[in-house]
């Protein structure tokens, strides 16, 4: 079970591909692949294949400062953006200056 759950990409045919990320309630992150086809078939044996990436809950912090820094980098606005971002995600923040 998880907290936070989407579906970031489907591909649909004779070749079919999901991409889930979910974050569960431990607060460790997924990011998960499932391939359907022919070529699946081909290659593994079997009618799907599966693989992922878990990263645990006591590496999340490291992550998420990771994926700021690689999003922000090198941008003048990136305050504003985050501000942006966090507001539209309906994510609790605070904006505050010091004059």
């Amino acid at each position: 079970m998880s907290d936070y759950s989407v579906e970031l990409y489907r591909e649909e045919g004779s070749q079919s591909r999901s991409v889930v990320l979910s974050v569960g309630p431990d607060g460790a992150v997924k990011l998960d692949t499932y391939d359907t086809g022919e070529v699946v078939e081909r290659t593994w044996g079997h009618e799907d294949y599966e693989w992922w990436v878990d990263v645990p809950s006591s590496q999340v912090r490291k992550l998420l400062f990771a994926l700021l820094r690689d999003r922000y980098s090198g941008r003048s606005d990136a305050v504003d953006e985050f501000a942006a971002f966090c507001k539209k995600e309906g994510i609790d923040y605070e904006w505050d200056s010091w004059r």
